[in-house]
Parts: C-alpha cells; structure tokens; sequence
C-alpha cells in the first residue's frame, strides 16, 4: 500500500504543474508532460513491484489495487486522475507557475533514475522520491 500512497501523491502532484519555458501555455506544457510522467512512474512501479506482488497468495491478489497490476491499468489510473484533477483546477482558476514546472520536470528525472531498493524496505512508512519533495506542496493546492 506504501505504493499506491505513493502513487496518489504523486498523481496529486503532477495534476497542478506545467512549463512556462516555451511559447505554449502552462496547461498545454502539463499536457506534454502528464504522458512521460505516467509512463516513468507506471514503469518503474511495476518493475520494482512484481517481485513482492508475485509472492502474494492466489486468494488474495483480487486485493491488490489495479493500477499495480500492469503498467496499462497503472497509466489509465493516473489519466483518468490527471484529467479529474485538471476539471478541478479549471473550476477552481487555479494557475500553474513555472516553479511547479521545474518541480514537475525534476522529479520526473528523480523517478527515472530511483533503484527499486528506494521501494523496499518501507512498509508502513510514507517515502517522498528523493528529487520530488517539492511537489507535495503544490498537491496540497
């Protein structure tokens, strides 16, 4: 579960950020990196996830939540989360600025280069990616 608390942070996180670097507006940059993201953070869990998820009994793997199932179900979830959390801050005209951008983009880098011995090892205690401890700030907008 340390995963998937993970996992709703970070979509939390993502949901509120974009670029101002180039010409195309903040909530056009968010959309280019909403994908990367996803796939970075779907990738990484379900490889370094699958050792432990194997080991868990026949009869009680219905209880594993579906997104840590496969990297598809995975990127549907974080999707169909991004895409709620982007309806929200449309209604409620919240900005994105380019600080949640660069934290955004750091944190992406920090996910691709995280081992898997960052997810073990941690049961019971929540663990921010080292790189992404910015971002909380902004999910909590």
């Amino acid at each position: 579960m340390r995963i998937s608390i993970l996992l709703s942070l970070t979509a939390l996180c993502i949901l509120s950020l974009g670029d101002c670097k180039s010409s195309k507006s903040p909530e056009e940059r968010l959309m280019e990196l909403a994908p990367k993201f996803q796939k970075v953070m779907c990738s990484k869990t379900i490889e370094c996830t699958k050792d432990e998820l194997a080991k868990v009994p026949a009869q009680y793997r219905n209880m594993i939540p579906p997104f840590m199932q496969s990297e598809e179900n995975c990127e549907a979830y974080f999707k169909e989360n991004f895409e709620k959390a982007r309806k929200a801050r449309q209604e409620k005209k919240q900005e994105v600025t380019s600080e949640m951008v660069t934290s955004f983009e750091t944190c992406i880098a920090a996910v691709e280069k995280t081992t898997c011995d960052f997810y073990k090892g941690s049961h019971g205690k929540q663990r921010t990616i080292p790189g992404c401890e910015d971002m909380q700030k902004f999910s909590a907008n």
